[in-house]
This record gives C-alpha cells, structure tokens and sequence, in this order.
C-alpha cells in the first residue's frame, strides 16, 4: 500500500485482512463484542430509542463522504464491522482502505462484502491497524470518514488532528460523534456508557465545536441529530 508509512510492514495475516501492528493476534476491546454490536447496533429500535437517529443516517453520511470526490483514495478510520457502509462502498469506484485495530470487526466486514458482492472487491482495502497510532504518510487522502468514534476517544483532538493530516489540500474529513443534548433518554444512556468504561466523559455541542474547531482546518460544517452530531470539514484552505 503506498499510502503506508516507509517505517511500517505492511502483512497479509487473513484472506483479504492485512495488518501493520507487530502482533496481531492481541485480543482488543471489540473482538468479544463484535457480534453484539452488529445485532444491536444495526437496528432502527436502537438507535431511534437511544440516539434519536436511524441507520440510514450513517449510511447517508458515508455515502456524501464518498461523493465528494469521484477519485483519489478514501479512509474509513475505525472502520468496524463496515455495519452502515458496506454496500455503499461496494458500489463505489474509489480505492478506499477500511482499517480497524479489531480483527473481529474486520473478519465480520469481510463477510459482509462477501454476502453482497461474492468476493472482497479489488477497490476495498482491510487492514488492521490503531488509530491512536496511524501508519499513513501525511496528505495521501482525499476523504476520511471517522464513524461513531470520537465519544470514545479522551484526546479527541488529537486524534482529529492526526487524521486531518492525512488529508490533501482540497480534501475533507467526515466526523460523527455522540453529544449530549436536551434527549434525556441519550443523555442518560451515554452517562451510563462513560460510567462502565465504555464512552469517555460525555462532551455536549458547545464542547465538541471548540475541539473540532481547534484541532482541524476552516470551513467546518456541523449538524446534530438527536445525541448525534455530523461534521464535516473542507481543507480547501489550511490553517
């Protein structure tokens, strides 16, 4: 892959599942609840109850990710199971790399594209990796789409910072992220995540603008949907 950094060894370790952490048969966070998170996660219930959103608003973000630009590669940092983006990216004709550090998430994408195309298309790249330690050259994407990841992430902006210097002059990053807002029902439901470890410390709209702000380029977009908020920002003109 010649997005990857010259210090990093890129191994096939799987059919179609590539890897550049030094072992990767350590067991992560997700590989013991990779099959929950489809079955529940994946549901209108859920997320309707929960969050005040449905699937296909994460299916419509991904898919606007993709259209912004006809060419060049796409990153979908944290990929997961490709739960909400599998078949949008299967009907895609850019070259997009999906990475995630959970081996289970990945195993399960690729089953998923496998039900839906008969084979992992030669377009889309899986490959295991961290992404509080990223192993792409700077500015060698034109999109990056990060689902549902910041709400558990402490240092957010680091984090937004780094993959926003994956991203090419002209480019863009896709962000979603839940917030606390007036939902009483999602607002409760994320304090109970951040109290069993699984979320950090809820952020509300205000808080995730400022950080967004400061750890990314101009011209930033934002929207929220019940705990929900997408963002999107242009680095047509770096700061």
């Amino acid at each position: 892959m010649d997005v990857v950094a010259d210090d990093r060894v890129v191994r096939l370790i799987e059919d179609d599942i590539y890897s550049v952490l030094p072992n990767a048969s350590v067991p992560y966070h997700y590989d013991k609840r990779a099959a929950l998170y489809d079955l529940v996660v994946g549901t209108r219930l859920y997320n309707a109850v929960m969050w005040g959103t449905c699937p296909g608003d994460y299916t419509d973000f991904a898919r606007q990710a993709l259209n912004s630009s006809r060419d060049d590669q796409f990153l979908d940092a944290g990929c997961g199971s490709l739960l909400f983006t599998a078949r949008t990216y299967v009907e895609s004709k850019r070259r997009i790399i999906a990475f995630d550090q959970s081996l289970a998430m990945l195993r399960r994408a690729r089953q998923r594209l496998m039900r839906l195309s008969g084979r992992v298309p030669e377009h889309i790249y899986l490959l295991q990796a961290d992404l509080a330690d990223l192993p792409f050259r700077r500015e060698s994407f034109r999109t990056v789409l990060c689902l549902n990841v910041l709400h558990q992430f402490a240092d957010a902006a680091a984090l937004i910072s780094n993959l926003n210097d994956l991203v090419i002059d002209g480019g863009s990053m896709y962000l979603t992220s839940l917030v606390s807002t007036n939902r009483s029902v999602g607002n409760w439901y994320l304090n109970a995540l951040y109290r069993s470890g699984e979320f950090v410390r809820p952020r509300n709209e205000r808080g995730l603008k400022e950080l967004v702000d400061k750890a990314s380029s101009q011209n930033i977009s934002y929207r929220v949907k019940g705990n929900m908020a997408f963002i999107t920002s242009d680095l047509s003109s770096r700061r």
